[in-house]
């Protein structure tokens, strides 16, 4: 099973619809999955900003490598969308780490959100309908 974004759709409907979390590195996103739930996907955002292919490509393994070490960061049904921030290429995989645990709570809280506004709502019928107009005369 993949647990990456790759479509540019995937991408823009996790930034459209996705909770922020802000760290001094990175900014994450959670966003719902569409249906059915799936495990957690994790998507990258690495601008020229951050430095050169190098050190945009070293961001994206290090993030990569963290988020598969510790798969339950994220409940089941969500995508993470990291944007990495400049500074970001100077961290390793315990720093990464370390920032995204102080950011835990928060994204956890996001989580939640972001579940329930996806959560299906019980339907609720409009009642017997009438043959009356909007103005409350019959139409006959």
């Amino acid at each position: 099973m993949e647990r990456r974004l790759r479509k540019h759709a995937e991408f823009v409907r996790a930034q459209r619809s996705g909770r922020r979390v802000g760290t001094p590195h990175f900014t994450l996103l959670v966003a719902a999955q569409p249906p059915p739930p799936r495990p957690p996907r994790l998507g990258l955002v690495v601008s020229r900003a951050v430095g050169n292919a190098v050190r945009r490509n070293r961001v994206k393994r290090v993030c990569r490598e963290c988020f598969r070490l510790w798969p339950d960061f994220v409940a089941a049904g969500v995508d993470l969308l990291v944007i990495a921030r400049q500074g970001a290429p100077q961290l390793g995989l315990a720093q990464v780490r370390e920032e995204w645990t102080r950011a835990q709570a928060a994204l956890r809280h996001r989580v939640r959100e972001v579940l329930a506004r996806e959560a299906p709502r019980p339907h609720v019928s409009p009642g017997p309908s009438s043959p009356a107009d909007d103005d409350g005369r019959n139409p006959a």
